[in-house]
């Protein structure tokens, strides 16, 4: 069976899920040259808008998929395209074509799925686009600013037919899942007031 884009998109937010339990340490670069080999034909290319923090740790998950070529890199920061860029022609023994305007890189037919790794703010214009040119995406949370953007973003990924994950990979846990069933159960009153922390370095 083809490694197609849905397959690309569901063992990617498989695997993004699972790195978010594991120490955040980077995995060496080596670790990519040990995938399988994968027809030409059934190769899924994706790029990267946005290639600093967060964007390029799903695009280092991306690329440990079989069949995953980065073939596009797009950011408006010229010394992070060329660390990047150097970055992935160590990952995958090439590097990819290089843009500042994400819908340059749009353009690109080759491209099957973009990773949209923008600042939050800046999530909705290039994913309306990356619809509207038939691409398929993956995109960090939060989706958007406003709950009328995000309803733009719904729309457009329903009128093109396009593929979509969001980035939420600490939403689905159990635990979770317990939290809430505690809470909703009554177990400890009525809800006053909600302290959130993120317990990273």
């Amino acid at each position: 069976m083809p490694f197609t884009r849905r397959k690309f998109l569901n063992q990617t937010s498989k695997a993004l899920g699972s790195a978010a339990l594991l120490p955040l340490i980077p995995a060496p670069l080596t670790a990519f040259s040990s995938r399988r080999s994968v027809p030409a034909a059934d190769k899924i290319r994706i790029a990267l808008i946005g290639a600093n923090s967060m964007g390029f740790g799903d695009l280092e998950n991306a690329l440990r998929q079989p069949g995953v070529e980065c073939i596009g890199l797009c950011d408006v920061d010229d010394a992070v395209l060329t660390r990047r860029n150097a970055d992935i022609l160590k990952m995958q023994g090439r590097p990819a074509k290089q843009y500042k305007d994400f819908r340059k890189l749009l353009e690109d037919k080759d491209i099957d799925a973009v990773i949209i790794g923008t600042p939050d703010h800046w999530h909705c214009l290039p994913f309306i686009a990356a619809c509207e040119a038939g691409k398929d995406i993956y995109v960090e949370k939060p989706l958007a600013n406003s709950i009328g953007e995000c309803d733009l973003m719904v729309k457009a990924a329903r009128k093109y037919n396009r593929v979509v994950q969001v980035g939420q990979q600490q939403r689905s846990g159990a635990h979770w899942k317990q939290a809430m069933d505690f809470m909703n159960a009554g177990r400890i009153g009525t809800l006053r007031k909600v302290n959130i922390w993120g317990n990273f370095n």
